[in-house]
């Protein structure tokens, strides 16, 4: 990553993360994506009706690596939740990187030009770490663009799994 890159992608870190949204407002929208994963593709809306915690992050980002704990816990503690880990990188820069997840996280990875997909998961930014939690129909109920919390979290479920 060339300093100018590095530069831009902390300046939207810490701008996402001063903007940071706690909840989103209700959208009869069910949002869908496909995208590689270790397995193949994966289609969002070809997986069974569950809430979804959906996280973007990337391998060199500090405040990612840190919430991958949180998203593990949370993926073991509720196996009715499905918790998905967007890799917003190269598959290559993943395997180099210090830590990423492990199942039952579903670890897949974003197209090359992911600022579309931000987007449509409500971070026109691109600022990262970002996680949107969808309801059974796939529309959000819940988005943070900064590090997540435990107690954040825990209510967003709470709020989306109605």
């Amino acid at each position: 990553m060339t300093p100018a890159v590095r530069q831009r992608s902390c300046a939207a870190l810490l701008l996402g993360t001063l903007a940071g949204i706690a909840g989103a407002a209700p959208s009869d929208t069910p949002l869908d994506f496909e995208l590689g994963g270790e397995d193949g593709f994966v289609r969002l809306s070809a997986q069974p009706p569950q809430v979804s915690v959906v996280n973007f992050w990337r391998s060199d980002c500090p405040p990612c690596v840190r919430e991958m704990p949180l998203l593990e816990q949370t993926a073991r503690h509720h196996p009715q939740i499905r918790v998905v880990a967007v890799a917003v990188q190269q598959r290559s820069e993943t395997a180099a990187g210090p830590l990423h997840p492990t199942p039952p996280v579903l670890l897949l990875h974003a197209p090359s030009t992911p600022r579309g997909l931000l987007s449509r998961f409500g971070n026109p930014s691109g600022a990262l770490p970002h996680t949107v939690v969808l309801d059974r129909e796939r529309r959000p109920c819940a988005r943070r663009t900064g590090e997540l919390d435990e107690a954040w979290l825990e209510a967003a479920l709470r709020r989306c799994d109605r």
